[in-house]
């Protein structure tokens, strides 16, 4: 029962939440605990005692556990953040629902249901994009094109693994299976060449909503990519599978830091920094080893903290930076102190400077590569390098005053949750072990790692 409520409490709970929309502190109230009670409900769920929906299982292990606490944490901080940041009518909402969906999607055994679940959630997005303002039509149209080319390559997986099972020896079913997974994962992870639709939509729509969709669908879709993996031994047996997962993320680190050097707007430089490290995460996951799985979710997840933490800081600058005193970095401490130092903090820790998460989880990465693979080590340095670089030129255009600047100050609330996230970050790339050491026996326990893949 505990399992059903965690999908169709915050469904329930999104309803009301929109009528209140008007109260804007009551909403957010009402929001915050509902998450809240997810929170209680996931931790006190029994593990592996399986529920029904509809007459289709779902179970909850340690690793999935983790993953939707992660989730409930990650929004609850977007809604503080929402509460004296507004990001649109639709923001809390449909997050709740939104948080409903992905808690069905990484609970429900049916692959096929996830998939369709994923899809529902991302159609629910669409309505965040717009914000306060309607976006740019575009930015929705970025979006929506990709999820609907890339619903039938994962819509197919079901029936081309089981087919395998009756005729292992079909080279073009093989064939046609890596096709449908790179293509259809790799649309939604942005990993390149499929990567193009991000920026525009991270950059048409609120601070939020892009670091919705960069630090919690992209965790979904990398943990279903891994049950894939798990659950179809020969995807990594007796195909290119990993081969084309580090081909894929080897690109998608390179095209990322490359394009994120030359980038000057902030939203789009926070979107090729994202997609750069989603190569890194790929390039650990193609390695299929042990500690490979386990810093590919290492890295996933302090991306999606520090994502979390340069959007904030983005939001809260281009709100609160006055236009006589826009372009002083002093005056910016002044007016913005957490957003100036969260974004400088955050643009580092997305490179991998030292002293930070970002740098912990990739070290790991470099240690889990085979120790030949120069190239490897060449293209990931230089991806990082990029990603620093491009924040440190972006500095002087991120300063400049937005058209929905305030008078005030940044909000006492926004500069507490933007500072928490930089000294977390600082938290686990000193001591990294916090994070590493349970989440690979959290892997170990739900079978997703042991000799590997």
């Amino acid at each position: 029962m505990n399992l059903l409520l965690l999908v169709f409490l915050p469904l329930g709970a999104a309803g009301p939440v929109y009528l209140l929309r008007r109260y804007w502190s009551a909403a957010v109230a009402a929001s915050l605990a509902t998450v809240v009670a997810l929170i209680a409900i996931c931790g006190r769920a029994q593990l592996g005692e399986p529920a029904y929906l509809l007459g289709r299982e779902l179970v909850l292990d340690d690793f999935h556990r983790f993953l939707l606490i992660l989730f409930y944490v990650l929004s609850s901080l977007m809604i503080v953040y929402a509460w004296r940041q507004p990001q649109g009518w639709a923001f809390c909402p449909s997050l709740l629902a939104i948080m409903g969906l992905l808690s069905g999607a990484m609970m429900i055994r049916t692959f096929l249901i996830a998939v369709l679940l994923l899809e529902m959630a991302g159609l629910i997005f669409v309505f965040m994009i717009h914000g306060r303002r309607p976006a740019p039509i575009g930015a929705a149209i970025s979006y929506l094109v990709p999820l609907v080319v890339a619903a039938p390559c994962l819509l197919i997986l079901p029936w081309l693994t089981e087919s395998y099972t009756l005729h292992p020896e079909d080279l073009l079913l093989i064939r046609f299976t890596v096709i449908a997974v790179s293509i259809g994962f790799g649309i939604l992870l942005a990993a390149a060449p499929f990567h193009s639709w991000l920026p525009g939509v991270v950059e048409g729509a609120p601070p939020m909503a892009g670091a919705l969709l960069i630090c919690i669908f992209s965790q979904v879709h990398l943990a279903l990519l891994i049950g894939v993996l798990r659950d179809n031994l020969w995807l990594t047996a007796d195909s290119p599978m990993l081969l084309v997962i580090t081909g894929c993320g080897l690109l998608t680190a390179l095209v990322g830091g490359l394009f994120a050097f030359a980038q000057r707007q902030p939203g789009r430089l926070l979107a090729y920094a994202a997609i750069s490290n989603m190569g890194f995460v790929l390039v650990a996951l193609g390695t299929g080893s042990a500690w490979g799985i386990t810093s590919a979710v290492a890295h996933s997840v302090t991306r999606s903290l520090t994502v979390l933490l340069v959007a904030m800081s983005l939001g809260a600058v281009r709100t609160h930076l006055r236009r006589e005193t826009g372009s002083s970095l002093q005056e910016a401490l002044r007016w913005a102190p957490g957003g100036v130092l969260g974004y400088i903090a955050g643009g580092l820790a997305l490179g991998g400077f030292p002293l930070f998460n970002g740098f912990a989880t990739r070290w790991l990465i470099y240690r889990s590569l085979p120790q030949h693979d120069a190239l490897f080590l060449g293209v990931l340095v230089l991806s990082g390098v990029g990603v620093v670089l491009g924040y440190l030129r972006s500095l002087s255009t991120m300063l400049q005053p937005s058209p929905e600047m305030s008078e005030d100050r940044e909000p006492l609330p926004v500069t507490v949750l933007i500072l928490s996230l930089v000294g977390l970050c600082l938290l686990l790339g000193l001591l990294p072990g916090l994070l590493v050491t349970p989440l690979h026996d959290m892997l170990l326990a739900s079978g997703l790692v042991n000799a590997g893949l």
